[in-house]
């Protein structure tokens, strides 16, 4: 079965402040949709006054039990604010914080089609929030994915939305907040579009989803494994970024240690390992037991290491407050994510 809308599920980052150490890895606190403040705080006066810049990271995860991955992800702004304030799009690593963040310059955006358009025009004009130009976060670059919509809402059952690609040299040419944007050869709208109403995205490309591992090192004199004829099984829901250390306390019994969790309990090579996540009721990962795939003779003191990341891709949302900006009741941005899967 295909991956199911209610299977793409949104979790705050470990760690949530205004400093250098905002961010990191995945927590287990899924972000509710539609929420006030469910990602972003109120904005005092003071803070209007001075203007601000803030981050939080945020991660999508494909809670799917059949372990499906989403295939190409695409991240973008579906709607932006309507108060003063704008919001931008950063790509993201699973473990890094904000002290990294602020040094990322590739931003990701949404402006509003300043003219109309004709299906197969091969250029477009796009009106973007001050800052989000040639003064600040150039939302648009070469080679860009965009995203193309009238739609009134991301799930509108009318309207139209499509994705196009830029051209790969001088695509993007500014003029203060509007920019002029050039499509790729054979990358042409299907349909017309308004100006006024019509929003326009850089699109965030991701690698398919999915949980995975890397990083396996055995350190034993005659102790092996055959990872290429039993894999390390991963779990979509309870996979998480860890690297774990298996220490052999016997020639058959080992404990281990996640790098961050710390112990979560101890096994033996003649049966399977699956050390359970408990905030999912899931395994972080399964290791298979039994000979094969467990070879040779292991002894006390040696260790098997190896990593693991969650089935989820980061991202960082940037919101720029601009000096004297004014009050905005119910003020929201939207982001969404597109996908295939199997």
């Amino acid at each position: 079965m295909a991956i199911q809308s209610n299977e793409i599920k949104w979790y705050r980052s470990r760690i949530i402040n205004d400093g250098p150490t905002n961010g990191g890895t995945m927590s287990a606190q899924e972000i509710p949709d539609g929420v006030k403040n469910n990602v972003w705080p109120d904005v005092p006066q003071a803070e209007r006054n001075t203007g601000s810049v803030k981050y939080r990271k945020n991660f999508i995860k494909i809670a799917n039990d059949d372990d499906l991955a989403l295939i190409a992800p695409r991240l973008f702004i579906e709607t932006g604010t309507p108060g003063e304030d704008r919001v931008v799009l950063l790509s993201a690593t699973q473990t890094d914080t904000q002290n990294e963040a602020v040094t990322y310059s590739r931003c990701y955006g949404v402006g509003i089609l300043d003219s109309p358009i004709l299906a197969n025009d091969d250029t477009l004009q796009v009106v973007v929030e001050p800052g989000n130009g040639t003064d600040g976060d150039a939302i648009f670059q070469d080679g860009d994915l965009i995203r193309i919509s009238d739609q009134t809402s991301l799930d509108a059952p009318t309207g139209n939305s499509e994705f196009l690609r830029l051209a790969a040299t001088d695509a993007v040419s500014w003029n203060s907040q509007l920019a002029t944007l050039t499509l790729a050869a054979g990358s042409r709208p299907v349909h017309s579009y308004a100006a006024g109403v019509t929003k326009v995205a850089s699109v965030l490309e991701g690698a398919d989803i999915a949980a995975t591992t890397h990083g396996w090192l055995i350190s034993s004199q005659a102790g092996s494994y055959d990872r290429n004829g039993f894999p390390l099984i991963l779990d979509h829901i309870g996979s998480i970024e860890q690297t774990w250390n298996l220490t052999f306390t016997s020639t058959t019994q080992f404990l281990c240690v996640g790098n961050d969790l710390g112990i979560v309990g101890g096994g033996a090579i003649q049966t399977d390992f699956a050390p359970l996540n408990p905030d999912f009721d899931k395994p972080y990962f399964t290791l298979t037991g039994g000979s094969p795939p467990w070879g040779g003779t292991f002894a006390s003191g040696d260790t098997v290491t190896f990593a693991t990341h969650p089935a989820a891709i980061p991202l960082w949302e940037k919101r720029t407050v601009p000096p004297g900006a004014s009050s905005h009741s119910g003020n929201q941005v939207i982001v969404a994510i597109s996908g295939e899967s199997a």
